[in-house]
């Protein structure tokens, strides 16, 4: 309305991010870390102590370590791509969440990863994928 002395603050936001979707994007902080720590203790044990090393990642350390690398750069890609609300980054979000349930699965059922820890580590893509899923971040993302 021009003229009128009732004006938007220039700070505001015509569209801000949900609750769900910042809780989302704090959740893939917290897998980035996760990633990023395991990937240098896979590495670190290889080196170091062999015992430790998940029999998993025991002839493919490096290969291991290179994915969650990988991971760690989608994920902070993500992060910052996420206020541009693409539809396509919300549907690659969900499905890379979807892949780490399924690897996580694998590890668990070919004894790669001890149970609990595979269990631990699946609660944060499913959080992520309940939070994006949540109906207001459906709208959100479906602008």
């Amino acid at each position: 309305m021009p003229g009128s002395k009732y004006k938007m603050a220039k700070t505001s936001k015509r569209n801000p991010m949900p609750r769900a979707v910042r809780a989302g994007r704090n959740t893939m902080w917290i897998e980035a870390v996760i990633a990023l720590v395991a990937g240098g203790l896979i590495v670190l044990l290889h080196h170091k102590a062999k015992d430790f090393v998940p029999p998993a990642a025991e002839h493919d350390v490096y290969r291991a370590a290179a994915g969650l690398g990988a991971l760690v750069v989608f994920l902070l890609l993500a992060i910052v791509l996420m206020r541009f609300q693409w539809r396509i980054l919300w549907l690659l979000i969900l499905l890379v969440q979807a892949a780490a349930i399924v690897g996580l699965g694998w590890l668990l059922f070919t004894g790669g990863l001890y149970w609990a820890l595979c269990i631990g580590l699946v609660i944060v893509p499913i959080t992520i994928i309940g939070t994006l899923t949540e109906r207001f971040a459906r709208r959100w993302f479906n602008h």
